[in-house]
């Protein structure tokens, strides 16, 4: 089986490409524009891995890959994705993640329709839970200008199924975390300011609630979704590790120490209080996760300490 995977440089689906390519017998086919949040360095260079270097924005580009490589699944990763350049200036998150979906869309429906095409989101469209959880068929409700851009994306995948019949799923992640994830995120920032004695910039009370999916059990999510989910359904993933981010900073002092480094800030602008999703029907598929919150922030820990290259500049 053939899989194409936009935005394979960067943190998580470089993690996934190594991943199915040790789990799994895909050959797999990558596009990356290569951004400030990717690198060559996390591309496996092996036979069964293909790399091709462009803009998922560029329909003639995305287009020529299709008609080359003809994939049987198709994942669109490829976003710009970090909340606080998109307050700063939304431009390329509105290009990339609106654009870059239609045109990946563009190319499935005109050139090469694939068995499924997976169109990756995040629990942020929900927007702000004050209790519970979020459902897949809940309103979308997002609040910041990137949470607008992927429910736009979905909304649009959605729309090629239902107008098309395009076999458009959708899945609706947690916070990832794990190793080669860039630095300007959350648990990274943390782990590598106390490695070089850096202020801990924590924003407001620090009592947001985030639920925490290390990377390797999304992967086992979306393995699942590519043998067993359904064109046009949307499944959420996480792992039900919820925690303020200030409990996620003392779970890491008790690790690494830095205690003395933590440094409250004014609040995010939009600051989303609390994400939390139903992974009911995901688990109907027979997924579980597999890696308890405070191992696998270990085994990230250790990651960043021994792989100093990845991060000092």
């Amino acid at each position: 089986m053939k899989i194409l995977i936009s935005g394979t440089a960067g943190f998580i689906f470089s993690n996934f490409v190594i991943y199915a390519l040790q789990h799994t017998d895909w050959d797999i086919v990558s596009i990356d524009k290569l951004t400030y949040a990717g690198s060559l360095l996390n591309v496996p260079q092996v036979k069964r891995h293909k790399l091709y270097i462009g803009d998922v924005c560029d329909y003639h580009f995305v287009r020529k890959v299709f008609e080359i490589e003809k994939p049987d699944i198709v994942i669109h990763a490829a976003a710009e994705s970090h909340v606080d350049n998109s307050i700063e200036s939304s431009n390329a998150f509105v290009t990339t993640n609106v654009t870059g979906t239609h045109s990946m869309l563009e190319a499935a429906l005109h050139v090469h329709t694939p068995q499924k095409f997976i169109n990756i989101s995040t629990d942020e469209v929900y927007g702000s839970v004050e209790e519970g959880h979020s459902l897949e068929t809940d309103m979308l409700e997002p609040r910041s200008p990137y949470s607008s851009t992927k429910a736009s994306a979905d909304l649009l995948g959605q729309s090629y199924f239902v107008t098309h019949g395009l076999p458009v799923i959708t899945t609706r992640c947690s916070n990832n975390f794990g190793p080669r994830q860039h630095v300007e995120k959350f648990l990274p920032k943390v782990i590598t300011n106390i490695l070089t004695e850096q202020k801990i910039p924590l924003y407001g009370d620090g009592k947001n609630m985030r639920e925490w999916i290390y990377v390797k059990d999304n992967f086992g999510a979306l393995v699942k979704i590519i043998e067993n989910g359904e064109p046009g359904e949307v499944y959420n993933i996480s792992s039900g590790f919820e925690k303020q981010n200030i409990e996620v900073l003392k779970t890491i002092f008790d690790i690494m120490g830095g205690e003395e480094l933590l440094e409250y800030v004014a609040d995010r602008k939009g600051h989303d209080r609390r994400y939390s999703v139903d992974c009911s029907k995901l688990r109907a598929l027979g997924w579980e996760p597999q890696y308890p919150f405070e191992n696998a922030l270990e085994h990230t820990i250790g990651w960043y300490k021994a792989n100093t290259w990845f991060w000092r500049k």
